[in-house]
């Protein structure tokens, strides 16, 4: 299994502005939420899936998938007090999808590849621990 990062942004702002250094996507974490403080924000990645939860004001959660080991990424969210439900967003190679969710208590990252020709052989699945937000 790859290992997992995070960071905290360390300087005041809007999202939008830690935005600009990524690659262009078809959903943005400024677009989920602008109103978002860099402060608020904490920045997850593994191998080639970033994964960015805004737990403070909109409670948004976005998650890119990149070129790199996953051709697929999903973050598994817990949400609400004691992380009772959990839910799940998705994010194919190259694309990007952001959701509001409340009360975000953890997450975990799962990547998906394909051993041989995409699509066409056995497929696994690497997920991180636990991640508490």
């Amino acid at each position: 299994m790859n290992t997992l990062s995070g960071k905290l942004v360390k300087t005041a702002g809007v999202l939008g502005l830690a935005v600009a250094a990524l690659a262009t996507v078809s959903a943005s974490p400024a677009g989920a939420s602008a109103s978002a403080t860099a402060s608020c924000t904490k920045y997850y990645r593994f191998d080639n899936v970033q994964v960015q939860v805004d737990n403070c004001s909109d409670g948004w959660v976005w998650i890119y998938t990149g070129d790199g080991t996953y051709y697929t990424a999903t973050v598994e969210i817990s949400v609400g007090f004691g992380g009772g439900e959990t839910k799940k967003l998705t994010a194919d190679r190259g694309k990007a999808t952001a959701q509001k969710f409340i009360q975000v208590g953890s997450i975990k990252i799962c990547g998906t590849k394909w051993l041989g020709i995409p699509y066409a052989s056995p497929w696994w699945t690497y997920c991180t621990a636990d991640i508490s937000v």
